[in-house]
């Protein structure tokens, strides 16, 4: 995982912490990232409507927020259109072992929760991509608590953050890329 092809983590906690949000970072990013691999177009501003609702109670955010909230949106559909550098937002790798996989949980579900606003056909996925959002499912559900801090649940937990990057780039390939919707001809 690679610290610098992303924000810092810490500094846009503290940004939502210092607004009173009560949503993490992984939250954001991963309802962002929903979002966008479910077809939700860079330049389809409706995305801002449905950010607000899923984390925000329908409230606008603070003018702060919403503009590091923007700016992440639109490095994220590159990393994702330009297929590089796309990294989860995710605690640092020296955190503890429990506090990044409670984020992955997040990560996971606001994933899916973004992805599922936009994305109604998830039958017309492939068998892979549907066998993918099942294992982001099962993320969700996966117990946070480790007796030990070892080789073994730290390759697990990066198997795992893998496989979130792999779906979000496969999403994306099968649903991303939106359009926003053509302008309707004017009647005189």
């Amino acid at each position: 995982m690679n610290d610098k092809a992303r924000p810092n983590y810490d500094a846009f906690t503290d940004l939502l912490e210092h607004h009173n949000m009560v949503v993490t970072t992984a939250e954001v990013h991963g309802v962002i990232c929903g979002l966008i691999c479910g077809g939700m177009a860079q330049n389809d501003a409706r995305w801002q409507q449905h950010f607000n609702a899923l984390l925000n109670d329908d409230f606008e955010l603070p003018s702060e927020v919403k503009k590091a909230v923007n700016l992440l949106f639109s490095r994220v559909y590159e990393e994702l259109l330009s297929q590089t550098q796309f990294e989860l937002l995710m605690p640092h790798d020296d955190d503890p072992l429990d506090d990044r996989l409670e984020a992955m949980m997040e990560w996971s579900a606001a994933f899916l929760a973004g992805f599922g606003v936009v994305q109604q056909d998830l039958y017309k996925a492939s068998e892979e991509l549907q066998e993918i959002i099942q294992d982001i499912s099962s993320i969700t559900q996966v117990s946070a608590d480790f007796d030990q801090e070892d080789e073994e649940s730290e390759t697990a937990f990066v198997v795992l953050y893998e496989h979130l990057k792999l779906g979000a780039t496969l999403a994306f390939e099968e649903f991303g890329k939106g359009q926003t919707q053509p302008p309707r001809p004017t009647l005189h």
